[in-house]
Order: structure tokens, then sequence, then C-alpha cells
């Protein structure tokens, strides 16, 4: 695949206070001898052109994890959301002019392999859609509190309902959202300054974006793939130990 236009941000950014990880930054600890971040460079730097990792808490354990990578680094002033870590990681994008710009959490690309992501930016392509976004099914999505993904009657995504906000019905939905994404750069360059602080926590949330662009009119769609291949996030010490667990028993 031609990786020339493409851009990809990897979120590396939050303090991940679960984890105790005093002075040092999650993406740094390693994962089966290997800096988690580590991980999601190996996946996007044959496909991305341009490489972006957002820093904040931590950064310079980020910064040295790096210092024989070639990318660009972007500082999240104040950690407000996901939303808010994409615009800091639009910032060094400013003067290219990217075909497509792909976003994922730098804790959480251990399992994705390069040619299910190369077929996701192919769909995307072939969508003429402003996001896509990767799902997968799980038997019980409960207990990994991930939010699920609400289609329409045309099987476009409409939405994507947090765990802590779903109905009982919406909480059966077993598709969830994995939080790795394709944007069209025009269409979030125009809408991540219209993201609403959430009254709750005070942050900007990158799933906002799904809902602004339904309410425009625009195509969202979802590239489902299997639940091997996405594994669980980590967001705490026992989580780490799960997920590595899991990335052997499916003999990566």
């Amino acid at each position: 695949m031609d990786k020339k236009g493409i851009a990809a941000i990897v979120l590396a950014a939050g303090k991940g206070t679960r984890m105790d990880s005093h002075m040092i930054n999650k993406v740094t600890i390693p994962f089966l001898g290997k800096p988690l971040i580590i991980y999601s460079l190996e996946l996007l730097r044959p496909i991305a052109q341009y490489l972006v990792v957002v820093v904040s808490a931590f950064d310079e354990s980020v910064r040295n994890c790096l210092k024989d990578q070639q990318v660009l680094f972007a500082y999240q002033k104040d950690q407000l959301g996901t939303g808010h870590a994409v615009k800091a990681g639009l910032e060094p994008l400013k003067n290219i002019n990217p075909s497509l710009i792909l976003v994922g959490y730098g804790d959480h690309m251990m399992f994705y392999k390069q040619e299910s992501i190369i077929k996701f930016i192919e769909f995307h392509k072939s969508q003429n859609a402003v996001i896509s976004l990767l799902t997968a099914d799980h038997s019980d999505v409960d207990e990994f509190r991930w939010g699920r993904i609400l289609r329409d009657k045309n099987h476009l995504v409409k939405a994507i309902v947090e765990q802590k906000d779903a109905t009982i019905e919406e909480r059966k939905i077993k598709e969830f959202n994995p939080g790795f994404y394709c944007f069209n750069p025009d269409f979030l360059r125009e809408n991540i300054d219209k993201i609403k602080k959430s009254s709750v926590s005070g942050e900007y949330y990158i799933t906002d974006l799904i809902k602004m662009a339904v309410d425009q009119g625009k195509k969202v769609v979802a590239f489902k793939i299997p639940f091997e291949e996405v594994g669980i996030g980590i967001n705490a010490k026992e989580e780490l130990e799960q997920s590595q667990k899991i990335y052997k028993s499916f003999k990566h």
C-alpha cells in the first residue's frame, strides 16, 4: 500500500493513574518485554507517511522511549480529554495536507494487524465517509465497559453510547468501540473546535465527532474485525496482566 499522504496521530498523553505509573507515562510500560507505544509505531510506520505522538504527562519518558524513532511530537498542555488531544495532534500537521488521518491509543495497538488496518483504510476510501471506525464483537462487553455501536436502519453508525449512559437495551449490544478511527482531514479540522466540553468530566471527547457528522448528514461507517485483533485496553495493573495473557493465547 502507498502510505504517501496518510497521517497517524497516536494518543499518549494520559497519566495512567490507575496503573500507579509514577514518573513515567503508561505507554512506556513494558508489554511482554516491549514498551506499549512501540507496538503502535511498528503497526503504523509501514502505513503512514506522518506519525504524530501526542504527549503530556511524564512526556520526557515518552520522548526518551522514542528517541530513536522518526516521529513528530505534539504537546497537550492541559489534559482535557481525547478530543482535546486530537486537536493538539493536528498542530504538527497544520502545514501538511494529508489524504486521511488515523487516530489510535498508544497503549492499545498491540493486537492490531497491519493487513487489517490496510483493509480498513481501503474500506474508508471506498465508502466516501468522513469517519470510519474499527469495531469488534464480544460476548461480555459489560466486563470491559466499552462503548456500544449504535447503527441506523441502513447499518450506518449513528452514535456511540458509553456504558454508563447506555439503556438496558443498548447494553445488550455486543458490538463495541475499541478506539481506532480514520478521519477525512477537512471534516476533522472543521469540527474539532466544535466539540463541546462534557458537563460531567469537563473534557472533550473524540466520540462526539460521530454524532456531529451524523447531524451534518455526513457518512460514518464501521469496519468490524475479530476480537482477537483488538484485545483489551490497559487502564490498571490487572488489565496489563490480563491483556498479556490474552495476547499470548491468540499466538501472535
